[in-house]
């Protein structure tokens, strides 16, 4: 059971990692496609190279705060042993979702530092493993943690059934073509998951003690 600084941490993580996520997301702006030419990407970054700076730290802070709302989440999930091991493969889509994150915020930041000095197939590499490559690992690991999330949750009702299934239907949209949708749907997702935890986590823990009998 988690204690109320526990319960607080979740909060103050989900939180953190979304406004970061979100502002690092706008930042980040229109980047160039994945079939643009060298040329096109190395003049782009060149443009914006402090704004895509920033875009890339900020993003990689989200994600340490994001694995400790992933590491809270499987923490609250696994009370009910029926979920304990749906939680640990829960965190484990978390863990995927923040190393993709990181290559795309990785190979952001290498675009955007010193692109004049990128050859023209470098920066096209780059540019590729950023739009294509990270997508596909970031879309997997939440297919895991939407999947792993409502299957537990359905099963130990320690959080609300609706959201259960909610969680469900997003991991299989996740697996589409239409997956990244998800990604927006993952800042909603998570204020409210974090939110629950902290009002629905008993608090028993944080109670005194009942005196020994005489």
């Amino acid at each position: 059971m988690l204690d109320r600084w526990g319960r607080l941490g979740s909060l103050v993580a989900g939180v953190l990692f979304v406004v970061l996520l979100a502002v690092g997301f706008v930042l980040s702006g229109n980047t160039p496609n994945s079939d643009s030419s060298g040329l096109k990407v190395i003049s782009y970054y060149h443009s914006h190279n402090g704004r895509l700076t920033a875009a890339a730290y900020l993003i990689t802070l989200s994600l340490f705060f994001g694995l400790f709302f992933f590491g809270s989440l499987r923490g609250y999930l696994r009370q009910s042993a029926v979920a304990e091991r749906l939680a640990a493969v829960a965190l484990a889509g978390g863990v995927l979702f923040a190393a993709a994150g990181a290559l795309a915020a990785g190979s952001l930041f290498a675009l955007a530092d010193v692109p004049a000095k990128l050859t023209s197939g470098a920066a096209q590499a780059l540019n590729v493993i950023q739009s294509d490559l990270a997508t596909g690992a970031l879309l997997a690991g939440l297919g895991v943690v939407y999947m792993a999330s409502g299957l537990a949750i359905e099963r130990s009702r320690l959080l609300p059934r609706w959201l259960g299934w909610v969680s469900i239907v997003l991991g299989v949209v996740a697996l589409t073509p239409i997956g990244w949708l998800t990604l927006f749907a993952l800042a909603v997702w998570t204020l409210i998951v974090s939110a629950l935890i902290y009002r629905r986590s008993n608090g028993a823990a944080d109670a005194p003690s009942p005196a020994p009998a005489a």
